[in-house]
């Protein structure tokens, strides 16, 4: 074969591959669309880009760069504002089985490790299998949570896993002062973030608040903390009042605590029906009850809501006490549709 054929040859087959390539792409992307519904929203009344964020389930940051916006305040009552909206059907949220090829070397432990299961469900799903007799090519079969893709909370909050964790970076009004001990469920972190936002959309000049612990990317435990093992804690400073920035945790008391903005952050999130338990310092929410009073609140609503008057040893209210909350707050949300053996 000549050399000018051979290069016809192989520009030909270059070509065929690009075009393949390009036409699966373009079928992807085709796919992807289709899935999508966009939704026009017209701004209006006391709304925020946050509080659409939270209306529609999507994450703040999205939205911010589906309409181009810089900042949170690159919005006013008149703009509409675009919104994308994933059709595709959810998957149903219950395990799915994986397989692992048995290569040379491996052991239960290896395998339980890599793929974030216990030695014992290993056993349990594989009855017929000695893993002390392993064998090059042996299947083992698993039941992972969250295998489509999904983040999952699995099990408690204070024995529990986090598979797909979503890592929480910085966004307008919030901090994150470690990010790989800040992984969260989807949900957890588009419901903070959308508080963050909220805030600093209202109050420009508000500080951004830090973020502490939420979980780890795979979830389980994560000293000091007791909790934080299935990523729907989150630890976040307080609003100081007079706009102070917070370097980190600071112990915060009634003359400092900015109850205004503090207030405002948690009923945003409580609102949505998907917080579980907010741990406040009980001093503190003497502050927060009082002015929640001042702005109309009645007294039988902050019945459900806050644990004060009724004595911090009372289990009564999403706003409670707990020791070691007065430098910051701890918000658990509930568990989700997607979640397994969540409690």
């Amino acid at each position: 074969m000549n050399n000018d054929l051979k290069r016809v040859l192989w520009v030909g087959c270059w070509i065929l591959v690009f075009s393949v390539a390009t036409a699966s792409t373009a079928a992807a992307d085709t796919d992807d669309e289709e899935n999508v519904e966009i939704v026009e929203h017209q701004m209006n009344g006391d709304e925020t880009i946050a509080t659409v964020a939270l209306e529609y389930g999507v994450n703040v940051t999205d939205l911010k760069e589906w309409n181009g916006l810089e900042t949170v305040h690159d919005v006013n009552g008149e703009d509409r504002l675009e919104i994308r909206i994933d059709e595709k059907p959810s998957n149903s949220s219950q395990p799915r089985p994986v397989i692992h090829v048995i290569r040379r070397g491996d052991t239960y432990e290896d395998i339980a490790r890599q793929y974030g299961v216990k030695v014992s469900q290993l056993r349990r799903w594989n009855p017929n299998t000695d893993p002390r007799r392993l064998q090059i090519g042996q299947r083992v079969h698993m039941h992972i949570p969250g295998a489509e893709g999904h983040p999952v909370s699995w099990g408690r909050a204070n024995s529990g896993r986090l598979y797909n964790g979503v890592a929480m970076e910085c966004s307008p009004g919030l901090k994150v002062r470690n990010e790989d001990r800040a992984y969260g469920t989807q949900r957890t972190i588009d419901l903070l973030q959308a508080a963050g936002a909220d805030v600093q959309a209202r109050w420009p000049d508000a500080p951004e608040l830090v973020v502490g612990s939420l979980s780890r990317r795979g979830g389980g435990p994560m000293r000091p903390h007791r909790s934080h093992q299935s990523g729907r804690d989150a630890d976040l400073t307080y609003y100081h009042r007079g706009n102070v920035e917070l370097p980190d945790f600071q112990d915060m008391n009634a003359e400092r605590l900015d109850a205004v903005k503090t207030w405002h952050f948690f009923r945003t999130i409580i609102d949505t029906g998907e917080v579980e338990f907010i741990f406040v310092d009980y001093e503190l929410q003497r502050v927060l009850y009082e002015y929640a009073l001042s702005i109309g609140v009645s007294e039988e609503e902050l019945e459900e809501l806050i644990q004060y008057p009724r004595g911090r040893r009372t289990s009564a209210g999403i706003i409670r006490h707990a020791r070691g909350h007065a430098n910051h707050f701890h918000v658990r949300f509930k568990c989700g549709e997607q979640d397994q053996n969540c409690r």
